[in-house]
């Protein structure tokens, strides 16, 4: 469900900021069906099975970007996510005609099943304690 708290997020941004955020958006409730959608930390979060990626405007590299949560445990065979932080991965979109929606879906995708690995490992050994 579209958050109104994102939906005002998004009304303050410049236009063309604004834009690439909504096809983005619009490209994660499209693969991650039932996906939640929340302000956390001041930017737009996702969650389906624990938080799953957010988007940003990045003021130092001047992009948008999709974060990738668990994105250290996607296979990212072409390189294309940034590996400046420990465990967070990012897909930068400085132009959106230039986006690959195809791998992003793939990424999404591969976010959804991690968080699936991640919540029954812990229901499982919650069980043995």
């Amino acid at each position: 469900m579209r958050s109104p708290a994102v939906d005002n997020f998004l009304f303050d941004l410049p236009e063309k900021d604004r834009l690439t955020m909504e096809i983005l958006r619009d490209i994660i409730f499209e693969t991650v069906k039932g996906v939640e959608e929340s302000i956390k930390w001041r930017i737009p979060f996702y969650q389906h099975h624990g938080l799953l990626c957010y988007l940003n405007y990045e003021k130092k590299s001047k992009q948008v970007c999709v974060g990738f949560v668990e994105g250290v445990l996607l296979k990212d065979e072409k390189g294309v996510l940034s590996t400046d932080t420990q465990n967070i991965r990012k897909l930068y979109v400085p132009d959106v005609e230039k986006l690959k929606v195809k791998v992003l879906k793939a990424f999404l995708k591969q976010a959804v099943e991690i968080n699936k690995k991640k919540e029954k490992n812990f229901v499982t050994i919650k069980k043995r304690l």
